[in-house]
């Protein structure tokens, strides 16, 4: 199977030429600007598409060397794999973070894993990914397994007397949120609304339940390949 990211494609052209048209007619927009800027974002989007498409190329052939009978050939006719591609495709179009196209990339690989998704979990999947922000997916991480989360990055665990609150878990496993409760916890909310943690944080437990895992929900986007995990899933 083909791994070269493709070339320069219809719907791009379609694009760029729209885009011109409109910055155009724009009166404070003289033509030869908005057409620099339309080849400008072109560029930029299509190296952006090219790296997507090579990252993924990387992570079949990985599959293919670890999984028995994989047949890259085949991947085209797979209605599965083509629908979590095409879906993937137009998030990273518009996103730039790291951690959302990890877990989108490992969404796509997982889509032609033994055990893949049925098609409504992956579509779910998908939505969401594009929907929550990085910050989202490393809360999510935190607690699918939060004494793995701890140990793997060689944190020392939130400490509580008889009882405790889970922010004390989130503070000390995401720094970057220490002091931010309402931003966490808004986070938190719209993770609850949709299903992907089991309680609130703010609850106060006991001392040994502050590691309990809250995530919810099966594991879409948790292929590994060459110890990439999906952000969050």
């Amino acid at each position: 199977m083909e791994t070269t990211p493709p070339g320069k494609s219809t719907g791009r052209e379609i694009v760029e030429r729209a885009a011109e048209a409109a910055l155009g007619s724009i009166p404070l927009v003289g033509s030869a600007l908005a057409v620099t800027f339309v080849t400008a974002l072109g560029w930029r989007l299509e190296e952006r598409r090219e790296k997507w498409f090579t990252g993924l190329a990387e992570g079949l052939e990985e599959l293919r060397q670890r999984v028995d009978d994989f047949d890259l050939e085949t991947l085209a006719d797979n209605d599965l794999f083509v629908d979590a591609v095409v879906t993937a495709t137009r998030t990273v179009e518009h996103t730039h973070q790291a951690d959302k196209i990890s877990a989108l990339c490992n969404a796509v690989l997982n889509s032609v894993a033994p055990d893949a998704p049925d098609a409504d979990t992956q579509a779910i999947f998908l939505n969401l990914v594009d929907r929550f922000t990085p910050s989202h997916l490393r809360l999510l991480a935190l607690w699918d397994d939060p004494l793995a989360w701890f140990a793997s990055r060689g944190i020392a665990e939130p400490q509580a007397g008889i009882a405790g609150s889970r922010t004390q878990t989130v503070e000390a496993g995401l720094p970057e949120m220490k002091g931010r409760p309402d931003f966490y916890g808004l986070i938190a909310s719209e993770l609850g609304s949709a299903g992907m943690l089991t309680a609130s944080l703010s609850w106060n437990v006991s001392a040994t339940s502050l590691m309990d895992r809250l995530r919810r929900w099966a594991r879409a986007g948790q292929v590994s390949t060459r110890g990439r995990r999906g952000a969050g899933w």
